[in-house]
């Protein structure tokens, strides 16, 4: 086998498999598969060459629940597609996560527009090609003129689009990101459907969980207010007194309560939004413009 990149103890269970529930054994990961063995002679082999999807904490549907943290592994075989579901201690999970999908992607040729978007600003940038590399909490393209790293706490907005790159119509993820408060948009493509789609997921990970937290945010009208007024004024020093009509001390109570919210954070004139702060605005101006 290839070198080991993870070797733990868990439970597994394979769509199709004749076993009868989720099996014990240990998970091994190398740099070009994945096998999930019971014993010597009982063992499944995954290549990573097959898998397309890799989802976290979403058990698949059609197979049994396994007690622990799961992780889903779409893939390929021979006739169909299937899944595993593996399932471990949160943390090892969590581990085991972080380096399959740097197995899966690492070393990846994209086609980076970089930045495609400053603010609502569309810039005419050029494409260029880069390496994908995947670091903790986020991903580095790096290009000829430098790194462009997006870390996933980041991420505001995120979608999959056809655009024209280098004169052809080629499906592109597109990235809305925050950097030290302002709003950028990044486009990528790959030469494999199968990669893009695989860093998707592992774009969206963090976002969705962000996302979710969303749901339970509660805000009031000034604050609500404030955060669209810093969203219209950048970095800029506005004077939110005058804006928001309320006082110094109420606006500094409004700042105070937002800062400990993580939604704004300070800037280098004024305070500006955090990526969680832009959703925040982004979800408010789809429902005002709705």
């Amino acid at each position: 086998m290839s070198s080991v990149l993870a070797d733990f103890p868990g439970r597994f269970s394979v769509a199709g498999s004749e076993r009868d529930g989720p099996a014990e054994g240990r998970i091994v990961l190398g740099e070009d598969r994945l096998v999930l063995a019971a014993s010597e002679d009982d063992r499944v082999t995954i290549p990573l060459s097959a898998v397309f999807d890799v989802v976290s904490g979403n058990e698949a549907a059609m197979l049994d629940a396994i007690p622990g943290t799961p992780v889903t592994v779409a893939y390929e075989n021979e006739t169909s597609r299937t899944t595993a579901v593996v399932a471990a201690e949160e943390a090892t999970i969590g581990k085991f996560t972080t380096v399959l999908f740097k197995a899966l992607l690492n070393g990846t040729r994209v086609t980076l527009q970089h930045p495609a978007k400053v603010g609502g600003r569309v810039l005419d940038t050029a494409f260029k090609g880069g390496l994908l590399t995947l670091k903790s909490g986020g991903v580095v393209f790096d290009t000829d003129e430098g790194p462009v790293t997006i870390p996933l706490s980041s991420i505001v907005d995120f979608d999959r689009e056809t655009r024209a790159v280098d004169g052809t119509d080629r499906p592109v993820l597109v990235v809305s990101h925050v950097d030290t408060g302002e709003a950028l948009t990044t486009l990528a493509a790959t030469d494999s459907p199968r990669k893009l789609s695989i860093l998707g997921r592992y774009l969206r990970q963090t976002y969705d969980t962000v996302l979710e937290s969303l749901q339970q945010l509660s805000l009031s009208e000034p604050e609500t207010e404030t955060l669209a007024t810093l969203y219209s004024a950048g970095d800029m020093d506005v004077s939110l007194t005058s804006v928001l009509d309320e006082g110094p001390q109420t606006v500094k109570r409004i700042l105070h309560a937002l800062h400990q919210k993580g939604l704004i954070e300070s800037g280098e004139n004024a305070p500006v939004l955090t990526a969680k702060g832009q959703i925040v605005v982004n979800q408010y101006l789809e429902r005002v413009n709705s």
